[in-house]
């Protein structure tokens, strides 16, 4: 059930946050969540990346590029495949050490990870820029400060460098499903954290243990904005009907490998996004 609790601090909710990333990384790597990550097709040479991504970052052979908010890093060693000279930065432990070790049964050896939070990523990659910086898919609704995660992304983005972010349509986020009818469940204006309690993960949905989660959901103007306050140019943004994951699996299809959209009858609605933006030199 989701609930607004306004008990704990945004440090706190964080807190809470990592336990349960640091639970399901293994579970998510090596147990439940396994087939929804696809890791055995990974280590047989597939790849994770929708052909969307692949062509708007264009050729990346050689080029360093950063993965924010990594997890267990399959889209990470993806774009290694692909020729990148990769990093994968994820705050929790856990996720670190199950992407190492999934790097070394995909056979990468050149890839790195590193534990830390985003707002602290120029400090633990030492100042490093990078031509290319991307987030996890789903990311952005883990962070409590916005402007913080786009100063960190400024840090970390080499002058005429790119960010590319993929996420959900603040249009979806929005929404909750109530006997069949995806309803508005609140105030797109009236930003505040939202707090969950249940079992499962959108990976391993049957994972027996109880947790407690919080995000923070954002509409574009606060993500475009703050992009901009940090010397981001926008350069495109796409809206599509494709999800890679199941909100409501009862109103959910499988359109490929790896991602859904809603079955014949509901009104055709933009499930997720891409944001490029350009570093200014």
């Amino acid at each position: 059930m989701m609930n607004e609790d306004s008990s704990l601090s945004n440090e706190e909710a964080v807190a809470e946050n990592l336990d349960s990333w640091r639970l399901y990384a293994q579970v998510h790597a090596r147990g439940e969540g396994k087939e929804f990550y696809r890791i055995d097709d990974l280590v047989a040479g597939a790849c994770s990346l929708p052909p969307w991504e692949v062509e708007e970052f264009g050729d990346v052979n050689g080029k360093s590029l950063l993965h924010l908010q990594c997890h267990i890093g399959t889209d990470t060693l993806s774009w290694a495949r692909r020729g990148a000279k990769v990093t994968g930065l994820d705050f929790a432990q856990e996720a670190i050490e199950e992407a190492n070790l999934l790097a070394k049964n995909m056979g990468i050896e050149d890839a790195r990870f590193v534990c830390g939070r985003v707002e602290q990523a120029e400090e633990v990659l030492g100042g490093e820029q990078f031509e290319i910086v991307t987030t996890g898919r789903g990311a952005l609704c883990w962070l409590p400060d916005l402007d913080a995660w786009a100063r960190a992304c400024s840090a970390v983005t080499a002058p005429g460098g790119r960010l590319h972010l993929e996420e959900a349509t603040p249009s979806l986020m929005m929404l909750d499903l109530k006997e069949g009818v995806l309803t508005p469940r609140f105030d797109q204006f009236g930003h505040r954290r939202s707090s969950e309690t249940s079992t499962g993960s959108y990976a391993a949905p049957d994972y027996p243990e109880l947790r407690r989660t919080h995000c923070w959901e954002y509409r574009y103007d606060l993500i475009i904005n703050a992009l901009v306050k940090h010397g981001f140019v926008i350069e495109k943004l796409t809206e599509r009907e494709e999800l890679p994951w199941t909100p409501w699996p009862e109103v959910f299809e499988q359109s490929r490998p790896g991602f859904w959209k809603l079955k014949e009858g509901y009104p055709r609605i933009p499930l997720s996004f891409t944001l490029i933006a350009k570093k200014s030199q």
